[in-house]
């Protein structure tokens, strides 16, 4: 074996990042496993960055002199880690989203990085070797210090898109469904978080006098900190490599750009009539029972429109259609909380039948409309009963 990479933690990281690159790209970019586009982004994000780690790795196992070919192409990575980033956060929280010609445009950097380094590429095995060779030893670049600054910044940019993206999502479920599964924003959150710290550590070759074996030791903690990531989540909650729940519906259509400039018309006394009937209709029906209501569901239900019957939660009761529902639910939970034929129930279990789906967001629903926990309020009632 080369003995030029002697830290063993460093060849542990390699070994481990190789399988687990190949692993989680096969598994993401397999038909038959994972049918959705966002995942296959995923898995052509990982099999790029999996590129340096499996070059690497062949050098490490004096198999690189067989492969010299592939030396270069690990560094094309930085222009499409962000595009890809990108693109999966969209498909993972916009409905419908689909890849059109005019998204090639996002690849336009990597292009120009291609072209830039055609040079390097037309060098023979050896001399590439010899590139790779003095960069493992003294982590000198193959390109000038700007053009990796470039590199870091158009990613950076790039990850801020999907903040935004995933903020957008995050404010646009209240008003939409009654119960919200917070792992689908945070997994998202933590995705570009992971993905960012090999990008960053890039800094460290850019700004500062840096110790090589550290800042490549950091690198390889970053990328494979992520790996171990996505293969835990797949393990432990698959439901994040399905479609997303409720995503975020694109209004394409005139027509639905139409029906969103007209809701901005609705009279008040429009507006009052369908509060009324909204009231009546939750009242009779109850449909907060149902754990996963949505504004859509109860739209149809009441024949009222669903940007009408959001525009009036909205602006009539200051609230959201999230806690305009649990409102609904929590007056459920209060009434057999003071109720003695309720005393022997479980409050979760009262929760649950008053439709709440988990304990964390009926606890701080129930907080946030009373002023105090559950039991609280049932050690209040039985006081006042007594």
């Amino acid at each position: 074996m080369n003995a030029t990479i002697i830290n063993p933690i460093n060849l542990f990281l390699l070994i481990l990042g190789t399988y687990l690159g190949i692993k989680l790209s096969i598994f993401l970019l397999n038909k038959s496993t994972t049918k959705n586009n966002e995942n296959k982004y995923l898995g052509w994000l990982i099999f790029i960055q999996s590129l340096a780690i499996i070059i690497g790795c062949l050098y490490r196992f004096d198999l690189l002199g067989y492969f010299s070919h592939l030396i270069g192409i690990q560094s094309l990575y930085h222009f499409l880690i962000g595009p890809l980033a990108y693109f999966y956060v969209r498909a993972c929280t916009q409905k419908g989203f689909q890849f059109r010609p005019i998204l090639w445009l996002h690849f336009l950097p990597f292009v120009v990085d291609v072209l830039y380094n055609i040079p390097f590429f037309l060098l023979s095995g050896t001399q590439k070797l010899a590139f790779y060779e003095q960069f493992v030893i003294d982590g000198i670049l193959y390109s000038p210090a700007i053009w990796n600054a470039i590199k870091t910044i158009h990613a950076l940019f790039y990850f801020g898109f999907c903040i935004q993206l995933i903020q957008q999502y995050r404010k646009y479920l209240p008003n939409a469904v009654s119960s919200i599964d917070k792992a689908f924003h945070r997994w998202l959150l933590l995705f570009i978080f992971l993905i960012a710290m090999p990008i960053l550590v890039n800094i460290f070759f850019i700004t500062t006098e840096y110790s090589r074996a550290y800042t490549i030791l950091t690198f390889l903690i970053g990328l494979i900190a992520f790996f171990v990531a996505i293969d835990t989540a797949i393990l432990v909650k698959p439901e994040l490599f399905q479609t997303f729940p409720h995503q975020i519906l694109l209004a394409t259509s005139s027509e639905d750009k139409k029906q969103k400039y007209e809701s901005s018309k609705l009279v008040d006394l429009q507006k009052d009539k369908y509060i009324e009937k909204l009231a009546g209709y939750m009242v009779v029906n109850q449909p907060h029972l149902e754990p996963e209501l949505t504004l859509a569901q109860l739209s149809e239900q009441i024949k009222i429109p669903t940007h009408y019957l959001s525009q009036v939660i909205n602006e009539k009761l200051n609230c959201n259609f999230l806690d305009f529902v649990n409102g609904y639910r929590v007056e459920a939970v209060k009434q057999k909380l003071k109720d003695s034929k309720y005393s022997h129930y479980t409050i979760i279990s009262i929760a649950y039948d008053a439709g709440f789906n988990a304990k964390s967001t009926f606890y701080a629903a129930f907080k946030k409309q009373t002023g105090m926990t559950p039991n609280q309020y049932r050690k209040q009632a039985k006081m006042i009963a007594a």
